[in-house]
């Protein structure tokens, strides 16, 4: 099991955090700016870095949640020695990741298309950072993951 949490990214530093019940939760100057936004609380994951091994042409492509996702992945499988096996690259592994969006900043640059009539912010790789299935594709590539 594995996650990309405000509390960190492994058990060892998540579950002290838990069983003194603290709270990764504050309240976000930041959205002050949005009208009509009735709460202005998150739980942000200011401290994700990239491991070192991450090579720029495997994560060129995706945007933040792509990136988190793949971290926790890795870990996961790590964990569960499959890293490195052949299960995960000869066609019999799938993937099913269950997130509902894509990076923030991909869905506001195809905003800045539709509100001002350009596509100054739109890159070759901002549709794929976008999409609703993000995670499950980049995921895939990065591991390399086969169809049969």
């Amino acid at each position: 099991m594995s996650g990309v949490t405000a509390f960190g990214n492994d058990w060892k530093n998540i579950e002290p955090k838990l069983r003194a019940c603290e709270n990764a939760t504050q309240y976000m100057t930041s959205y002050e700016q949005f009208d009509g936004l009735n709460t202005k609380l998150a739980a942000p994951i200011d401290s994700f870095e990239l491991p070192k091994h991450y090579k720029r042409k495997q994560v060129r492509g995706m945007g933040r949640v792509a990136k988190l996702a793949t971290v926790a992945t890795e870990n996961a499988l790590s964990q569960a020695g499959l890293i490195g096996k052949e299960v995960l690259t000869n066609g019999k592994t799938g993937i099913a990741y269950g997130s509902s969006t894509g990076s923030t900043d991909a869905i506001g640059a195809f905003g800045v298309m539709l509100n001002e009539k350009t596509t100054k912010a739109i890159t070759a790789t901002t549709y794929v950072q976008m999409m609703p299935h993000t995670t499950a594709v980049n995921v895939g590539l990065f591991l390399v993951l086969k169809d049969v």
